[in-house]
């Protein structure tokens, strides 16, 4: 994949040179994620309904940050509202969590609240930062 797309704000930057660091931090949150939502329910004081609009921001935003076009921009909402689909249907599974339509519809506010991150100034800062380890880094 080349890095650059049809984000206007990130067209003339050059393409990512850590870019298997940050989807590998991307998948990490992921791992995070399932483990945390497959694990008996801890009562966070939080809505549970805000606390999976969140964590679906974050996810989709990160993701979006990384996007190089639209169309892997779409990839990523299909994807992370698959994703959270999965992990509802696997809570189902557990004698302990149970799957609910409203969880999915909050993760998937979350995915579209997040994904508009791509059409932001930050993939120009991500850009800017992953030049900037990458000197240090890989020298």
């Amino acid at each position: 994949m080349t890095q650059s797309g049809d984000n206007p704000l990130s067209e003339s930057m050059p393409p990512l040179k850590l870019v298997k660091a940050w989807y590998f931090i991307g998948a990490m949150m992921l791992l995070g994620v399932a483990v945390l939502s497959l694990m008996p329910s801890p009562d966070i004081g939080v809505s549970d309904k805000l606390a999976h609009l969140a964590t679906y921001f974050f996810l989709s935003g990160w993701f979006s940050l990384l996007a190089v076009n639209r169309i892997s921009l779409g990839w990523t909402v299909i994807g992370l509202v698959g994703y959270g689909m999965l992990i509802e249907l696997l809570q189902g599974m557990t004698a302990y969590r149970y799957p609910e339509w409203g969880d999915v519809l909050a993760n998937g506010a979350g995915v579209l609240a997040g994904i508009l991150l791509y059409f932001s100034p930050l993939p120009r800062l991500l850009k800017f930062v992953d030049a900037r380890l990458a000197r240090i880094l890989l020298r």
